[in-house]
């Protein structure tokens, strides 16, 4: 006749199982700290916003520096859209209609730059509008826990048709 196991084994047992699809699909995600630069054909943005956008989750949005750099903390580990704007840098006005306001619920890293439009005319660079927009942006990334660098390389179109403002 065989033995039934103890109640302790039976006990470490239960608590494995439920360990090992926590272990499969992670344990609460966590958030990243990002940081990089941002280039358009090769040469640093010199203005601009980038805003990742997190599915179920809260998106971040920061501000391009003069130098392309850029770093957001708290962003929801896993995989994020990346949008890229510079129409706020435009000195010229034109703005992107909606595209470059934030997501429901969050706010812009800046409402524009507070420089001179002789400023503004140095550091606006156009991009595509396809980087902008959360539908059509091709950028992708996978944010995970803790610190990590990711350089955005943004290229021109090869649609004949975009043409720059």
């Amino acid at each position: 006749m065989g033995r039934s196991p103890s109640p302790g084994l039976r006990r470490w047992c239960a608590f494995l199982a439920l360990l090992v699809p926590l272990g499969t699909i992670g344990c609460g995600g966590g958030t990243g700290t990002l940081s990089g630069k941002v280039y358009y054909d090769g040469k640093p943005l010199k203005g601009g916003n980038m805003t990742f956008i997190c599915t179920g989750k809260p998106s971040i949005s920061t501000k391009i520096n003069e130098d392309g750099s850029y770093q957001t903390e708290g962003i929801s580990a896993g995989p994020v859209k990346i949008c890229v704007e510079t129409e706020s840098w435009n000195p010229r006005g034109k703005t992107m209609g909606g595209m470059n306001k934030p997501p429901p619920g969050q706010t812009s890293p800046a409402t524009g730059p507070k420089s001179s439009g002789a400023e503004m005319l140095k550091r606006y660079v156009w991009i595509p509008p396809i980087y902008a927009d959360p539908d059509q942006t091709p950028l992708t990334y996978t944010v995970t826990r803790g610190n990590q660098t990711h350089d955005v390389k943004l290229e021109p179109l090869a649609n004949p048709g975009e043409k720059k403002p």
